[in-house]
C-alpha cells in the first residue's frame, strides 16, 4: 500500500489543476476492490485521510486473512508437507491384479469401485490396466 500511495503522490505532483475532490476519487478508484469499497464508505474529505484509511483497511484485511497452506521461504514457493504417494512395483501390481484387488485400498476391485477413505490412507501412483 505504501508503494501505491508513493506512486500516486508522484503522479499528483506532475498533474496540476485537479480539484482535491477529484484526486480523492481517482486515488480510491485505483485501490483493490475490497479496500476501495471500505475507503469509499468513509467518504474521506482529504487525500491524506484517504491514504490513512487505505492503509488501515489493508492492515485490517491482512490481519483477518486466513493463513495460507503455502509456505514461502526466501522468496520462493515451498510446497506444504503432504504424505508422499507410494509407488507399487510391477510385481506388486501383478499380485494385486491376480487377486482382483484394488491398487489403492486392497479391497476387491469391481467395475465402478470406489475406495473407502478410511482404508486408503495414501494414494498410490500406478498405471492401471483392468484386472
Amino acid at each position: 500500500m505504501m508503494e501505491h500511495i508513493e506512486d500516486f503522490q508522484k503522479l499528483k505532483i506532475r498533474v496540476k489543476d485537479i480539484l482535491e475532490e477529484h484526486r480523492i476519487d481517482v486515488f480510491i478508484g485505483t485501490l483493490k476492490d475490497n479496500i476501495q469499497h471500505e475507503v469509499h464508505l468513509w467518504e474521506p474529505n482529504s487525500l491524506e485521510k484517504a491514504f490513512k484509511l487505505a492503509r488501515k483497511m489493508e492492515s485490517k484485511i491482512m490481519a483477518t486473512r486466513k493463513p495460507t497452506t503455502h509456505n514461502y521461504k526466501y522468496g520462493s514457493f515451498v510446497a506444504p508437507s503432504l504424505p508422499q504417494p507410494t509407488r507399487l512395483t510391477p510385481q506388486q501390481l501383478e499380485e494385486k491384479r491376480a487377486k482382483g484387488l484394488c491398487y489403492n485400498c486392497d479391497s476387491k476391485y469391481t467395475k465402478g469401485h470406489k475406495c473407502d477413505e478410511n482404508k486408503c490412507q495414501k494414494k498410490r501412483i500406478y498405471s492401471r490396466n483392468k484386472p
